[in-house]
């Protein structure tokens, strides 16, 4: 239950939550006309008023003091940035007749949060405080049920100022700790006659999420990359760190794990090593099963580029599905009839099994930036190379309003909003008059409203399916063989290795025959010698025998002077006889054992020639497949896989490009786009059943229409097949997928999470089969508004370790801590080392200084730069910190006059100089960054902030307004005590980086050091 008990502090992190004062609310005074009980009505007769009535107008700041307080929290140093802006208490939505309808009333939970603090409670009680909340809402407006023409309303007294009143006195009941008056604000807008009410503004967006996974009685009511997600640490010996060990990053790039679809970019730019391993990495493990990968990008290592090469392979997969199905069975033949209370029926059709909730693609972020930048990209037609793929278009007609700039295809839809929707649904979904742009509901519309064309794109589909499946078929043959060549590297190193052990070995046989020859030829000599010899004693015996004495047998018997002295000759011949045959048979057996070895050496002397031979075969079709590659595939002998590959430097192995050519790159590229091709011929097939689900869908999206889970991810997996990609905030993730549950949604791609606190995105990992997390914790981190000391009370009431605070950990880095392919970090000049996922190294953004030094303080000279550096002359020469120093009393503490007017100062040289680009003035505190925007409000093009601002954007220039009271060493050090705020500011600078400030107080804080001794 360990993982329910990070789920519980989570979800009390969030009852605090401080919802956000509407600024266009007014004060409306105790007995003024309420002007709902008039006849008012907007002049367009298809909007209707809507009142938002809020109570209480309370600054952020206080209740925080408040909380403080209740904490015994010490006062918050003045350097850190503190909660500003207005909250409220409550809030009530009327439609334009003054009526309350069931969910239109919500109390702030913090106000029970803190009641429960007061009282000294567990604060799992504040999701039942919350719905008691709203029964007695029920009780207070008197809801009934009403019959309006025919149809059943459950609604609440038209509210009146007695009601107001109670409301007062209900909402001071329980805010004992609030003793000021609760005044009553309005909100009136005009909104459209068929939209809802939407109360979501007042609580934490995440907390109807984590109470639900919160109340999961098993751990496998959760989604498997959830589990993974609340994994404290995976086993570390499956761990496979990519930059300690090459030969595990090497490994990414097998072949097989080549994705089929490219993103139809430019075909001589293809993914750097890492990205491509990442790509394969993310689909060896996640394309069959479900699971989750963090994706480590620094800044400039292309982390979109990446994300759409992942969004082409998903939309590839669901086109083999269509494929094997045939265009004429991708629904089921019953359809489901939804009854509507308006007594109208409506019929949907459901998609075949192998279509659903495996390749919906939904992309979140916290940054709202970075959610438009990939929903806005996608479709423009300059991403794409339009001069080799000139026929690239998919509902092009359909997609022109939903971006600026010339559209090439309906690839993405931004739905986190109401408003986002709404927008989406009038550019794509409805005809535009003016424009003469055919709705995608008019289009589908058209295929059987009158002449019946669905033929004649069954057609097309058949044509476009030999299409497909022969670029596949091209494709699977260049996998093959780029497979096998692949495969031969670890025989062939091996061989290369035995190559040199044989010729080795031969050079030895070569070197022992001659030496053996030599022996011999000497043995032989030696047997003749030796032979000569014995045939000479030979001889004298037999003349000694010859030589006998007469009467010998008389004479040895008596042993006579004559027979001794003629048997000592004849022994002593005979001795000689018997040591020069020893010899002789030495001889012979040495030369018969050296004749042996001989032919021994030169038995194996063949082999080892054969063996030679047969390597030889070997090397000679290995090169073969390598030619191959290279002359019928184009693949630059660099970028493939061969032993001159394994031998490079890391580094330089992050600048190359496994198995990329601009042939291959269109091949791929080709399979997308006839992907898509056939997508859009599969919908005109079934144009009658895609737009009965897509209307369902429009309504179930603005809120008219409620539907069961089976039905609405139905519905969602159609619009997918039609627009594959939903991006949205991490914030409006529940309210955009209320009835999606654990699984439902194919592939979720979060991009900046390392700026997402981690309860952010549990909702919608548990909702996502697949999850890939990019980013990076080392750059902009996630803000938490509430007291660190109330974080740290919630968590250890839930018995937490620190590991799974908001205050000290995102997104990215849980992704991280749960992906096995990855590498440590050190940070800095720390012993610290963390683990991140999956490594992008290779940089493509900044010139030097500002590359080296980043690279230095955050990325332990990891990264590699991509990138040829620019002349120092332009701009205002070189990269450079001014020394700048406080004459008088900072201003508003940590602004210091001096710099401002030399910050003005250069950024007039640079006019003076033609220079009117982009300027980005980055400040560690939000008073300096706040302060220049005002002198600066006039400069369009210069823009001033903290590095909040500028996350995932670029500028020529960049100056870092240092401020900070010389005085306050506490200020410096807290913004120098991670890498993260100084490799923020100089990433975001492309040519130029100037520092402005103090040099003899910051270049001796952690990281500004570094700087400092780089930049003069």
């Amino acid at each position: 239950m360990k993982q329910q008990k990070i789920l519980e502090f989570w979800r009390n992190v969030e009852i605090f939550d401080l919802p956000d004062f509407n600024k266009d609310a007014y004060l409306i005074e105790e007995g003024e006309p309420l002007p709902w009980l008039g006849n008012n009505k907007p002049s367009n007769a298809n909007y209707k008023y809507r009142y938002t009535i809020i109570f209480g107008k309370i600054q952020k700041e206080v209740i925080v003091e408040h909380l403080n307080n209740l904490l015994d929290i010490k006062e918050q140093n003045d350097w850190e940035q503190s909660v500003t802006g207005f909250s409220c208490l409550s809030a009530l939505i009327l439609d334009e007749k003054g009526y309350p309808q069931e969910d239109s009333y919500v109390v702030a939970s913090y106000t029970f949060g803190i009641r429960i603090l007061e009282q000294n409670k567990n604060l799992s009680i504040v999701a039942g405080d919350l719905s008691k909340s709203k029964d007695d809402f029920l009780d207070r407006y008197n809801f009934q049920v009403f019959d309006f023409d025919g149809k059943q309303v459950f609604q609440g007294d038209r509210v009146l100022w007695e009601h107001l009143d109670k409301e007062i006195s209900y909402l001071k009941d329980i805010n004992k700790w609030w003793d000021q008056d609760i005044n009553i604000y309005l909100l009136i807008e005009t909104v459209p006659k068929d939209s809802e009410p939407n109360t979501s503004f007042l609580n934490s967006f995440y907390l109807n999420d984590l109470n639900y996974l919160s109340a999961t009685e098993k751990k496998n009511d959760l989604g498997i990359a959830l589990q993974s997600y609340l994994t404290l640490v995976p086993s570390t010996i499956e761990r496979k760190d990519l930059i300690q060990n090459k030969e595990l990053l090497l490994q990414s790039f097998d072949p097989r794990s080549m994705t089929s679809g490219r993103w139809p970019s430019k075909i001589e730019y293809g993914l750097y090593s890492a990205q491509a391993g990442a790509v394969n990495t993310i689909f060896s493990n996640l394309r069959v099963k479900e699971g989750l990968q963090g994706v480590n990008g620094p800044p400039g290592t292309g982390k979109t580029t990446l994300l759409l090469d992942v969004i082409a392979e998903v939309i590839v997969e669901r086109a083999k599905v269509i494929s094997d199905l045939g265009c004429d069975k991708l629904f089921e033949s019953k359809y489901i009839k939804i009854e509507k209370e308006s007594g109208y029926d409506q019929y949907t059709y459901s998609l075949k099994p192998s279509l659903k909730n495996n390749f919906g693609i939904v992309v979140a972020s916290n940054n709202n930036a970075a959610v438009e930048n990939i929903s806005k990209e996608l479709p423009l037609k300059k991403k794409i190379d339009s001069e080799i793929f000139p026929d690239a278009d998919y509902f092009s007609s359909c997609s022109q309003l939903l971006i600026e700039e010339d559209s090439w295809g309906t690839l993405a839809a931004a739905l986190g909003n109401m408003k986002n929707r709404s927008t989406f649904k009038k550019a794509f979904w409805q005809s535009e008059e003016k424009t003469g742009q055919i709705g995608f509901n008019e289009l589908l519309h058209s295929i059987y409203k009158e002449e019946d064309k669905t033929e004649v794109y069954r057609k097309d589909f058949r044509e476009q399916d030999r299409l497909f499946k022969s670029l596949l078929h091209e494709f699977e043959n260049f996998k093959k063989q780029a497979e096998i060549f692949h495969q031969q590297l670890p025989k062939y190193i091996e061989n290369k290795q035995k190559e040199a052990q044989f010729i080795n070995e031969l050079a030895e046989i070569k070197s022992k025959l001659i030496k053996l020859s030599d022996e011999r030829a000497y043995l032989i000599k030696e047997e003749n010698t030796r032979k000569n010899d014995s045939d000479k004693i030979q001889t004298l015996l037999s003349l000694q025998l010859q030589r006998k004495p007469t009467f010998f047998f008389f004479q040895k018997l008596f042993s006579t002077s004559a027979y001794k002295r003629w048997n000592s000759e004849a022994e002593e011949l005979i001795n000689k006889s018997r040591k020069i045959t020893s010899l002789l048979d030495d001889s012979r057996t040495k030369l018969a054992n050296y004749k042996n070895e001989i032919n021994e050496s030169e038995s194996k002397q063949k082999k080892l020639k054969n063996n030679l031979s047969e390597l030889n075969v070997f090397f000679s079709g290995y090169q073969k497949l390598q030619n191959i590659l290279c002359e019928k595939y184009g693949i630059e002998t660099k970028n493939i896989l061969d032993i001159a590959f394994l031998q490079k430097d890391l580094k330089e192995i992050h600048l190359l490009s496994p198995y990329h050519s601009p042939k291959i790159a269109k091949l791929r590229s080709d399979i997308f786009i006839a992907a898509l091709q056939l997508h859009q011929d599969a919908i005109l097939v079934n144009a009658k059943r895609i737009r009965n689900n897509l209307l369902a869908f429009f309504e179930m999206l603005s809120g008219w229409s409620n539907v069961n889970r089976e039905v609405a991810q139905n519905l969602w997996d159609t619009f997918f097949l039609c627009v594959p990609v939903v991006s949205t905030t991490l914030a409006s993730a529940s309210r955009l997928f209320p009835s999606i549950d654990k699984n439902q949604i194919g592939w979720l791609l979060i991009d900046e999470a390392g700026q997402a606190t981690p309860q952010s995105a549990a909702g919608l990992i548990h909702r996502s089969k697949r999850c890939v997390i990019v980013g990076d914790p080392l750059q902009v981190e996630p803000v938490v508004s509430m007291p660190e000391r109330l974080v740290t009370k919630l968590r250890k009431e839930q018995n937490v370790e620190l590991d799974w605070s908001p205050c000290k950990v995102s997104v990215q880095q849980l992704a991280d801590r749960a992906s096995l392919s990855g590498t440590y970090m050190q940070v800095g000049d720390s012993e610290e080392k963390i683990w991140t996922g999956f490594p992008l190294r290779t940089h493509r953004r900044c010139d030097n200084p500002m590359f080296s030094i980043a690279n230095e303080i955050a990325y332990s000279n990891q990264m590699v730069k991509a990138i040829n550096e620019n002349s120092t002359d332009e701009f205002l020469g070189a990269s450079k910190w001014f020394h700048v120093e406080c004459d008088s009393t900072p201003y508003n503490k940590h602004v210091i006059l001096e710099e401002v007017k030399f910050l003005q100062m250069k950024i007039y040289e640079l006019q003076q100089m033609g220079y009117f680009g982009n300027i980005y003035v980055i400040s560690p505190f939000k008073s300096v960054a706040d302060y220049c925007s005002n002198e600066f409000k006039k400069q369009n093009n210069i823009s001033c902030g903290t590095i909040h601002k500028f996350q995932g954007k670029e500028a020529d220039i960049v100056f870092l307004l240092l401020g900070s009271n010389p005085a306050s060493p506490g200020a410096r050090n807290w913004a120098s005590q991670k890498p993260n705020m100084l490799n923020v500011a100089l990433t975001r600078a492309k040519k130029r980086f100037y520092v402005i400030g103090n040099k003899k107080l910051w270049a001796s804080c952690n990281y500004f050091n570094a700087m400092g001794n780089v930049l003069e």
